[in-house]
């Protein structure tokens, strides 16, 4: 009896073990999947309170530079999504010569962590706005930063100065929901 009992559970710590080691790739990429996804919905969210003045076209250019993996995926199902004033259309920004090309065709820039790799102009053109993943604290560009906090959750910080630079207007709303930037995040 005790043989057997034996051989059931080891046989159990075996397989669980084996479980573990085969899931936890799979949780690991989609708990990563679940943030790439989270802050593409800001993303898209952050769009929606936007107002470009000059841009009185149907659809917005978002501009994705160096958008890889998950990050990508996520993008991609903005395409399928319309607001109701107007479509978005997600442009891939993979390399210098492409940035080159679209800057001024974009109405927003979203630079995902994998993206710093890619420069970006000392000043983006009027009407552009950038979004980026945990940014230099010093990069005057950045309009909304999205930051991760130290209870691992993700917030947004607005520059109203980079707003302003680039000739938007932001709803009060999102301006209300924004955490105000500390000296630190300057």
């Amino acid at each position: 009896m005790l043989g057997r009992w034996a051989k059931v559970t080891g046989r159990r710590l075996v397989y669980s073990g084996v479980g573990v080691l085969l899931f936890t790739p799979f949780f690991v990429a989609s708990a990563n999947a679940s943030e790439a996804s989270l802050r593409v919905a800001f993303v898209y969210n952050f769009l929606k309170f936007i107002e470009w003045p000059a841009h009185k076209d149907q659809s917005v250019s978002l501009c994705a530079l160096g958008a890889e993996g998950v990050t990508r995926q996520a993008l991609a199902q903005l395409e399928k999504k319309t607001q109701p004033q107007r479509q978005t259309r997600v442009v891939y920004l993979d390399k210098t010569a492409d940035l080159d090309q679209h800057l001024n065709s974009c109405q927003m820039i979203y630079r995902p962590a994998s993206g710093e790799r890619i420069s970006l102009p000392a000043q983006l053109p009027p009407g552009v706005l950038l979004v980026a993943d945990e940014p230099d604290p010093r990069d005057g560009r950045v309009a909304i930063a999205l930051l991760r906090t130290s209870d691992n959750r993700i917030e947004f910080v607005i520059n109203e100065q980079a707003i302003e630079s680039a000739g938007v207007k932001v709803s009060s709303q999102l301006l209300k929901l924004a955490k105000k930037p500390t000296m630190e995040r300057r």
